[in-house]
């Protein structure tokens, strides 16, 4: 049975609807928000009828909880990308009726779904609607991809709802589009898949749908093509200049930072730290890794020290195996080592096991990693989470393992829960996971929290939540949730 059929036979009952999402919350979340469009467009009907239909029964749910929200908002999110106008409207009104927090995004969204009547509607709009999507960009979306999305979801309405009988309105409006963007304050909106998009011949209206929602899937990583991935079970960075700084500094992370720093300065721009999308881009060039630690470096330094803090002084004197997911240059497990060394324990770490899509950068965390600790058995997986398998890993039941999320179990474009799938396939005993974001949103939150609450057997060792303005000491926000689980 498909997700949308086994939902909709278990809301019969405010009751029986509020069980079903608290159990299953990630299985949702996937099936509404990570799926590629060929897949869920054969459910598209269910959906549209499951909100409109059942609307009597979650709207009355308790909005007080994290996973009802994310509910809700994960409804908009997909009304949004079949253009479902009633059920948006309907779904956004619930939303500010019981302060469910919205964000820029969606109320762009809103502006072309909800009191649409002509073609000119749609380019009164549009100034506002791009001001509400950089606001979202700058502040609020820790990546560009859903932002620019919501950007050709606003186009792809105008095509589809007047691209057959007003044409003329329609190239007119995509004209006027280009010029909005390519203001000098907007440039960052300048992305390549949306400029594909708006160049996409109109005659054929089914056809340049089709294609546009391919576009989309790559966009948002929902097709799954990623970067070609390097074979290799020890990449490292080899003769190259930043090889042989490395060696004049010592083995600490700030220290490492600074080098970065003075790098960055001679070669820093606009350009470069937008590329970066608030650091959650997948990195391909040298200049992206030093605008990253030179950006975001004393930040991801500060959130994962403070989280390990909260690992137990036992696990300092065991034998252990470290997995750092999505690990970009290694900057956590830097961090790990660095605390090992403050605590001067007597850990024996038997591996340490990287875990990174881009091969740049992936090299390049093998090298720091290996500042901090020579004789480190270290494996490198080229690989993005999506592509990882239980053959990926071999495990020793009775070694601790440590397992690294650091600025990746909020972003939205991987299966959770196949993740969680295959760390249970593939990691018997003793596990601890420490796992840090930024704060971004509520029901980014909630992502982390369904990823706690996957594991039945474990303990929270710390729990923090602040957003900016409430981590005492600094202007950055946290959310960090370190457990252990038997599995």
């Amino acid at each position: 049975m498909a997700l949308i059929d086994d939902l909709a036979s278990s809301c019969n009952t405010i009751e029986e609807l509020s069980t079903y999402i608290s159990n299953n919350s990630t299985e949702i979340y996937d099936f509404f928000i990570s799926q590629k469009f060929k897949s869920i467009t054969a459910y598209r009907d269910e959906i549209e009828s499951f909100i409109l239909l059942k609307y009597q029964i979650y709207s009355q749910l308790d909005f007080d909880k994290g996973k009802n929200k994310a509910f809700i908002l994960g409804l908009l999110d997909v009304s949004e990308r079949f253009g479902f106008q009633l059920a948006f409207q309907r779904l956004f009104d619930l939303s500010q009726l019981n302060n469910i927090p919205i964000g820029s995004r969606l109320t762009a969204s809103s502006k072309f779904l909800v009191g649409i009547h002509n073609v000119l509607d749609y380019s009164n709009r549009l100034h506002e609607v791009v001001d509400l999507l950089a606001t979202s960009y700058l502040h609020e979306e820790d990546s560009e991809e859903k932002v620019i999305a919501t950007l050709i979801h606003y186009y792809t309405e105008v095509l589809l709802n007047f691209g057959i009988q007003n044409p003329t309105a329609v190239a007119e409006f995509r004209e006027r589009l280009k010029e909005e963007i390519s203001r000098d304050d907007r440039k960052y909106l300048l992305n390549s898949t949306l400029i594909e998009v708006l160049n996409e011949a109109i005659a054929d209206i089914e056809a340049a749908y089709e294609k546009i929602h391919l576009k989309l899937d790559l966009l948002l990583e929902r097709s799954r093509e990623f970067l070609p991935f390097e074979i290799g079970a020890h990449l490292i960075e080899i003769e190259t200049e930043y090889v042989e700084m490395l060696d004049s500094v010592a083995s600490r992370f700030l220290d490492i930072r600074e080098l970065c720093k003075t790098l960055y300065s001679k070669v820093s721009s606009d350009e470069i730290f937008w590329s970066l999308q608030r650091g959650v881009k997948v990195l391909t060039d040298e200049k992206q890794l030093l605008a990253y630690i030179n950006s975001y470096g004393n930040m991801h330094h500060a959130k994962v020290m403070s989280a390990l803090a909260s690992l137990p002084s036992e696990v300092f004197t065991s034998h252990l195996e470290i997995y750092d997911w999505g690990c970009g240059q290694g900057l956590a497990t830097m961090c790990f080592l660095e605390y090992s060394q403050i605590q001067d324990s007597h850990v024996n770490i038997k591996s340490a096991t990287l875990i990174e899509p881009s091969e740049i950068a992936i090299k390049r965390a093998a090298l720091h990693v290996k500042k901090f600790k020579k004789d480190l058995m270290l494996i490198t997986k080229n690989k993005d989470l999506d592509s990882i398998s239980p053959d990926d890993f071999n495990s020793s039941e009775k070694t601790i393992k440590i397992h690294l999320f650091s600025n990746i179990l909020d972003i939205d474009f991987f299966s959770m829960s196949d993740l969680v799938s295959n760390l249970k396939d593939s990691f018997n005993g003793l596990n601890y996971f420490v796992c840090v974001s930024p704060y971004v949103t509520e029901q980014k939150t909630q992502r982390l929290n369904d990823f706690v609450e996957n594991f039945e057997n474990s303990e929270i060792l710390s729990e923090i939540t602040e957003r900016k303005g409430e981590w005492k000491g600094t202007n950055w926000s946290r959310v960090i949730r370190v457990f252990k689980a038997e599995i």
